[in-house]
């Protein structure tokens, strides 16, 4: 990436984090703005996946699906706290997004819209898990909500050791895409367990 688009895009970022600011305010459309931004970002993730996946990439899936097995166990835990786990995949997501992606099809326009729209959403989540828990620190609520953010954590370093060992190969990235999708999914219903 060169120097001109990085600040192009810290730039947008930063008009946006602003913007984001003023609009954040109140926790109470959090269900409706967290599930309107998800399709969005799922909508985007979709029109720079390959429909099918390459058949040369069909071992790499295969050695892949050991760590979807994974998502679904986590998935009941994180029910629990859905706002934590919803925060915590959007960081991770952006995390593996900010790897190198010569391999994928996302131009730098598209992946800023993807990462704006996530930071986002995690710094109004933020917002309003720091109002629901400003007096809970010490708490097993608290507690709780750290083992949330460290399940979604470890699942997201097997995905980003996968790709690593993968060395961010096309077969790579496309598994890493699908696995991400279903991360999307699991938002949606995640969504849903706010409470209004």
């Amino acid at each position: 990436m060169n120097t001109i688009l990085t600040k192009r895009w810290l730039h947008i970022y930063l008009v946006m984090l602003f913007f984001s600011e003023v609009s954040t305010q109140s926790c109470s459309s959090l269900r409706v703005k967290l599930s309107t931004t998800n399709k969005n970002n799922l909508e985007l993730l979709k029109n720079k996946m390959r429909t099918n996946l390459p058949l040369q990439c069909l071992s790499d899936m295969r050695e892949f699906i050991a760590t979807q097995d994974i998502l679904k166990e986590i998935q009941k835990s994180l029910e629990d706290n859905p706002v934590v786990a919803i925060r915590e995949i959007f960081q991770q997501i952006i995390g593996i997004f900010n790897q190198n992606l010569t391999e994928t099809a996302w131009d730098e326009n598209s992946m800023a819209a993807f990462q704006i729209e996530l930071h986002q959403q995690i710094q109004h989540l933020g917002t309003c898990l720091s109002t629901a828990m400003e007096n809970d620190s010490p708490s097993p609520r608290a507690q709780n909500a750290q083992l949330t953010r460290l399940r979604v954590k470890r699942y997201f370093q097997r995905i980003d050791n996968f790709l690593k060992e993968k060395q961010h190969s096309l077969c790579a990235w496309e598994v890493v895409q699908l696995e991400v999708k279903q991360c999307l999914l699991l938002v949606d219903q995640l969504t849903n367990r706010i409470p209004n």
